[in-house]
């Protein structure tokens, strides 16, 4: 085997078992008493169809979403840091950027959320999120509107992950 075919990008590998996906719901159909999510034939969704749907044959158990647990456990599965004088004198519009890729990422999966932000040491602002997909795509989605330097840093066992993004005011005028 080539050293090419034995290496694999750490983030295109699939986990074994993930933060949102360590448990299932009890019975099906199942409604998150905190999101409304609907466990229906193996997914979650917030549909309100499904929902109506639904409840008309019989009422759904309740059961917390895998995402509602993690925020309720205070357990991230991916944090995206922002920092540099670039972030904070454009921070309006990078949180617009980064609160309609969540809002794109909950269209395709309602598991994927922002569980909070914060301000953190160094004078950045700390994204939690639900997946480490999500904080990856957020990370993504602000580097490719604003530039910046962009850095994903994976856990040993790729269930957490850390993107730090970073850009300064000298390197935004090297820009325009």
């Amino acid at each position: 085997i080539s050293a090419k075919a034995r290496s694999t990008r750490r983030d295109k590998m699939l986990p074994q078992v993930t933060p949102l996906r360590a448990t299932r719901a009890a019975s099906d159909p199942a409604i998150c008493p905190r999101c409304n999510a609907i466990w229906h034939k193996g997914t979650w969704s917030t549909s309100p169809a499904v929902r109506r749907a639904l409840e008309r044959v019989r009422p759904p158990a309740r059961v917390l979403c895998p995402a509602c647990r993690l925020i309720r456990e205070d357990n991230p599965a991916g944090m995206l840091y922002l920092g540099g004088s670039y972030f904070w004198q454009n921070r309006e519009q990078i949180m617009h950027c980064i609160q309609n890729s969540e809002r794109n990422a909950a269209q395709k999966n309602p598991l994927e959320r922002i569980i909070r932000t914060a301000t953190g040491a160094k004078q950045t602002l700390v994204v939690e999120t639900t997946s480490e997909k999500l904080a990856r795509r957020l990370g993504r989605a602000v580097h490719r509107a604003h530039h910046g330097a962009l850095d994903i840093r994976f856990s040993h066992d790729d269930h957490f992950v850390r993107i730090y993004w970073h850009r300064d005011l000298e390197e935004a005028s090297a820009h325009a």
